[in-house]
């Protein structure tokens, strides 16, 4: 599916109608002159009345379903991370771009048959990484390329901001879990794992080393 879409809107439809998917919702919203929401879809009859009754968009029980009938040109994954994979496969299979929340998988290897299966079926694969757009990141960035700082040969990030367990893990079963989260190193500090592999370590110039990485958490997450 690679034509250009021209003389209408880009349609969207979205899986996973948790609290992430407002953000979508409003996104979608705010460039309503260039695209709309045609089809949401969640397990959760709950959510998917909520998400109805916000967007308008007519909703599905399952993925499959909503495949079989929108005319969506791109899907929105916003489902627990540890279902990406799966649903991004089959969204691909069905000639739809796919525009995925971080972390785009869980595994190493399920975030490889992503790629492959959207080569395959000649689509879009996209995961979200916003922090790429914050102002002071942009500045940083700028400072990077103009060579403010220099020949730069190590860059040590800290991440200081967590998750509270109230407002956030206790909202779904799912979050904190190796399975279907991936723990805060891959949920959260993925962002910055993004910008350093980006902005301060370009590929073709990378010294392959052991990383280590130190998580602290008053959660207790259980073992794998």
């Amino acid at each position: 599916m690679n034509s250009t879409v021209s003389g209408r809107k880009i349609r969207f439809a979205l899986v996973g109608c948790g609290r992430i998917s407002k953000n979508h919702f409003d996104s979608i919203k705010q460039h309503g002159d260039r695209a709309e929401l045609v089809d949401v879809c969640d397990i959760d009859p709950l959510a998917l009345a909520a998400a109805v009754q916000a967007t308008g968009a007519t909703g599905h029980a399952t993925l499959t379903a909503m495949l079989n009938a929108t005319t969506a040109d791109c899907v929105i994954v916003t489902t627990p991370s540890g279902l990406h994979p799966r649903q991004t496969i089959e969204i691909a299979r069905s000639g739809r771009h796919v525009l995925t929340e971080k972390p785009m998988a869980t595994k190493w290897e399920d975030g490889l048959r992503m790629v492959r299966a959207c080569e395959d079926a000649g689509v879009h694969l996209f995961v979200v990484k916003q922090n790429r757009r914050n102002a002071t990141l942009q500045l940083l960035k700028q400072a990077v390329e103009k060579k403010r700082f220099g020949q730069i040969y190590m860059v040590t990030l800290n991440v200081f901001w967590q998750r509270p367990q109230q407002g956030y893990y206790d909202q779904a079963k799912w979050r904190g879990t190796w399975e279907m989260d991936g723990g805060a190193f891959m949920n959260q500090a993925s962002h910055y794992v993004d910008l350093l592999n980006g902005w301060s370590a370009p590929s073709s110039r990378c010294m392959p080393i052991r990383p280590r990485w130190r998580a602290t958490s008053k959660r207790k997450i259980p073992a794998c």
